[in-house]
């Protein structure tokens, strides 16, 4: 698990804005000294050290005293992916860069807080393809399931990756910084998580969900459309938007296509076709068939108008 440091303890226990900003500022120090990306650190994902194709994280789930306490499809979905390649890193190389090519979740019929736990095994590992599944779990009381598949890639030219958080064996204490030590990328993901912690309070929703902070346009029925702008509190390690963070806004967007109070999100399929990496995210959903106790909607996700991924998803009504 991960050591903070005395003053990254006393940033909590003050009202909601305080506890999205004292979030953040961890979530930076988290980086700087753990690696891996702002919006996993930002959702409290920690871990043990994964072995012999078995890995257990954890989600802390929602900053206090700000929006809904619910876990959002996008951390949980986070979570699920974190957990299961760290089954495959595990059989293949500390560290190693994995490209998630499909991720299938089954979501709990009501509303979960955190902590959450994902536990994790591998399925198969060859030829530079790898397949897990996992069980999320509330206590004692499983609330879902995934599965992923995955491809090993190479790191980016010039690029070295480091280990994930979860894959040092003796990790250093994490010390939050004050937001005049931030640098321009740093300060960008606070800023867009201060700015998503006051749309929570309005809203009533999650923080890590309305840090997918789409600009939604008016669609005919059955139909959504919207766009993201691209920011660094979407980054995975490498620069691209998280997989977690891809299968959470196609979700929305299917949940937006629904536009049904009642509906619940059931399951979803989301299959990655290509690196997520540019400026705009825009979002196209449309309801394939609304039953009486069923809807099906497939969302398209874009990237500055090329396709990135291609999801369906069910829900309960």
């Amino acid at each position: 698990m991960v050591t903070m440091a005395k003053g990254d303890h006393a940033l909590f226990g003050q009202d909601g804005g305080d506890a999205v900003l004292a979030r953040a500022l961890r979530a930076v120090g988290r980086m700087r000294a753990l690696g891996l990306h702002f919006y996993g650190h930002f959702i409290g994902v920690t871990g043990q050290l994964p072995a012999d194709g078995r890995a257990r994280l954890e989600l802390e789930g929602e900053p206090g005293g700000v929006g809904a306490a619910v876990v959002s499809p996008a951390a949980l979905a986070t979570l699920a992916d974190l957990a299961l390649s760290a089954t495959v890193r595990s059989r293949v190389a500390p560290g190693a860069r994995l490209g998630t090519v499909t991720l299938m979740l089954q979501h709990s019929p009501g509303d979960v807080a955190g902590p959450i736990v994902a536990d994790a095994a591998v399925l198969q590992v060859e030829n530079g393809f790898g397949a897990a599944q996992c069980t999320l779990w509330s206590g004692d009381v499983a609330i879902g399931a995934g599965q992923a598949s995955f491809a090993l890639l190479p790191a980016p030219p010039g690029k070295a990756l480091r280990l994930t958080p979860w894959e040092q064996r003796d990790p250093p204490t994490v010390i939050a910084p004050s937001l005049d030590e931030l640098n321009e990328r740093e300060a960008a993901a606070v800023a867009a998580a201060r700015a998503a912690g006051q749309r929570a309070a309005v809203h009533g929703t999650a923080v890590s969900q309305e840090i997918l902070a789409f600009s939604w346009r008016v669609s005919p029925e059955g139909r959504a459309s919207g766009m993201l702008e691209i920011g660094p509190e979407l980054d995975n390690r490498v620069g691209h938007v998280q997989g977690g963070v891809l299968y959470g806004a196609a979700a929305a967007t299917a949940i937006q296509a629904l536009d049904a109070p009642e509906a619940v999100l059931a399951d979803g399929y989301y299959q990655f076709l290509r690196p997520a990496d540019g400026l705009i995210l825009s979002a196209e959903g449309t309801v394939v068939r609304r039953g009486r106790g069923a809807a099906f909607v497939e969302a398209r996700l874009m990237v500055d108008g090329t396709l990135v991924g291609i999801g369906l998803f069910s829900s309960r009504l």
